[in-house]
């Protein structure tokens, strides 16, 4: 059975690790693995947002 593998770039792991400390590495009531889930869900949107109104990224 093959795995499904997401390889992320450097500059991917370094925006989705600085979103973390913003926060506060997210809630407590969650596992580490889901706080960056969701960092990694809402980098990706704002990476979408920022292409849609002309930002570089």
């Amino acid at each position: 059975m093959a795995a499904n593998v997401i390889i992320k770039s450097d500059e991917r792991r370094r925006q989705e690790a600085a979103l973390l400390r913003q926060f506060g590495g997210g809630s407590r009531n969650n596992s580490p693995r889901e706080n960056r889930e969701y960092a990694e869900e809402i980098n990706a949107r704002m990476n979408e947002v920022k292409r849609e109104v002309g930002i570089r990224i």
